[in-house]
């Protein structure tokens, strides 16, 4: 009996301080810069959960290191909930795969609570450079021509490079790799014929595909997208071919499960509503809202799959 009121006694503190979340004005930590896509999104759900908290919800924008200096900062914070940190492939699972030197573990130190979006992807290329109309007939033309092809990605460790990489993998076949500082040159450099093909998110080259300037062989998610419901998946000529651009929220380790539960009810919440659906629509992002442990289901399978390609290429052998 005494057992039984020791435990109740311990979970009170906790149930009240959720019952009170939040009393303050809460931060999202974003680590990406003001204007990008997950800052709009991120700002877009914040106006409503906050009027719904009657609670500011603040943007802070901390750029830098590939997410790690956004990501040590919200480690640090007390495990309130109060601080939320904006979680990317590029600042969480590919992060992890490429710098065993992080001051922090994204995986451990960090606790999931939901996803809200995903953002599919597509493998596209310059007509006027490559002439393959499926997968089929692109994997063949690689085969014909190894190491002639250039591929272009927003950067060393990006989804952008890893998703080329797996699908090099998944093929047997060869490119050139040529990396950018960001999305912009390197859709610059593609349109132009400086470079065959890339992967790039479905927002970035629709208006490319409308005018045939790009060409898209087919969608690099699981499942066909609603966005382009007749266009193929990569996946159904390549087995296992699977990327995809994702965002949610996370908080540090050791918050109050009770809170972690309550932050991503209104988040999921936000992103459900229809205003946020118009709006995501627009850039081609897909709602979702998942639990806490559907998010930690996806943020494992999608670090283990960066891991596998990123110790198959061996894209960082000084590093443990």
């Amino acid at each position: 009996m005494a057992a039984v009121s020791l435990c109740c006694s311990r979970q009170l503190p906790a149930q009240e301080q959720a019952s009170s979340f939040p009393s303050r004005p809460v931060q999202v930590v974003v680590p990406f810069a003001a204007g990008g896509s997950s800052d709009v999104v991120m700002r877009l759900l914040a106006q409503t959960v906050s009027k719904n908290w009657n609670q500011p919800v603040v943007i802070d924008n901390r750029v830098g290191a590939t997410g790690a200096i956004a990501g040590e900062f919200a480690v640090r914070q007390p495990a309130d909930g109060y601080t939320l940190l904006n979680a990317a492939p590029t600042s969480h699972t590919a992060l992890r795969a490429l710098r065993r030197d992080l001051p922090y573990n994204p995986m451990t130190d960090l606790t999931p609570v939901t996803l809200l979006v995903i953002a599919p992807m597509m493998l596209v290329v310059n007509p006027n450079k490559v002439p393959a109309h499926t997968v089929q007939e692109l994997i063949a033309y690689l085969k014909q021509n190894p190491g002639k092809v250039t591929y272009a990605s927003t950067g060393i460790g990006s989804v952008a490079h890893l998703s080329v990489e797996l699908f090099k993998l998944l093929t047997g076949t060869d490119m050139v790799h040529v990396s950018y500082r960001g999305n912009a040159p390197a859709l610059n450099d593609l349109l132009a014929g400086n470079v065959d093909l890339t992967i790039d998110v479905s927002s970035s080259v629709a208006s490319h595909l409308a005018s045939g300037a790009l060409r898209s062989l087919g969608v690099t998610t699981a499942k066909r997208t609603s966005f382009y419901p007749e266009m193929p998946t990569v996946a159904e000529t390549v087995p296992g071919m699977q990327a995809f651009s994702w965002n949610g929220i996370v908080m540090r380790s050791g918050t109050p499960p009770a809170i972690v539960e309550k932050v991503g009810r209104e988040f999921a919440n936000a992103v459900q509503q229809p205003q946020a659906k118009d709006a995501l629509a627009r850039i081609l992002m897909e709602p979702v809202g998942s639990s806490p442990a559907e998010f930690r289901n996806l943020i494992e399978e999608d670090s283990a799959r960066w891991e596998r390609v990123v110790k198959a290429i061996n894209l960082n052998p000084e590093q443990k």
